[in-house]
């Protein structure tokens, strides 16, 4: 990606950081999926996805690492939407997204990965 499209892209997830903060409220969404106890567990889970894993095997790592259950697959359940924040990683961007998770009032979190932000190189321009 060139500076003018990484400049584009950054300016993108920004507006649609700002929409999403905008729309949220504290009434509660339904939500399902893979959600983490921490952001850094749903970023390292967002990682092993990127790598190649499937969720349950992406989950399985992360929980092995930090040593407890805290990567897994919540059924349909009622949740307050708290915030979303963009992270970059080794060249890889990431949304992850805050919910409380209702009636226990538990924070989980959850998220995606967009493509890489790193320019490829040939191997001439080495």
């Amino acid at each position: 990606m060139s500076l003018p499209d990484l400049s584009r892209f950054a300016v993108l997830l920004v507006s649609a950081s700002v929409l999403t903060a905008a729309a949220q409220s504290d009434e509660p969404v339904r939500v399902s999926g893979y959600f983490c106890g921490a952001k850094y567990e749903q970023v390292a889970f967002l990682q092993r996805q990127a790598a190649g894993d499937s969720e349950e095997i992406a989950a399985n790592n992360v929980n092995k690492v930090v040593g407890k259950q805290t990567c897994a697959f919540f059924l349909p359940a009622h949740a307050i939407p708290v915030g979303d924040e963009a992270v970059m990683s080794d060249g890889l961007v990431y949304k992850v997204q805050s919910f409380i998770f209702l009636p226990e009032k538990v924070e989980r979190w959850t998220g995606t990965y967009f493509g890489s932000m790193q320019s490829k190189r040939t191997f001439s321009e080495l």
